[in-house]
């Protein structure tokens, strides 16, 4: 199975499917991450930041 998509994205035909895919799923899991981050109210960071404190 490996071999397989081994062979197929090192021709050079399939070299630029393969690099807009990667591009594709790194924009997509950027951000989702920014989305993640900016969802979470300012006062659940405020907390967090608080807790080495605590002690």
């Amino acid at each position: 199975m490996i071999s397989f998509f081994k062979q197929y994205f090192t021709e050079e035909k399939n070299v630029g499917f393969f690099q807009s895919f990667m591009l594709i799923l790194f924009l997509l899991v950027f951000f989702l991450i920014l989305f993640f981050v900016y969802s979470k109210p300012k006062k659940y960071y405020k907390e967090i930041s608080l807790i080495p404190l605590e002690e």
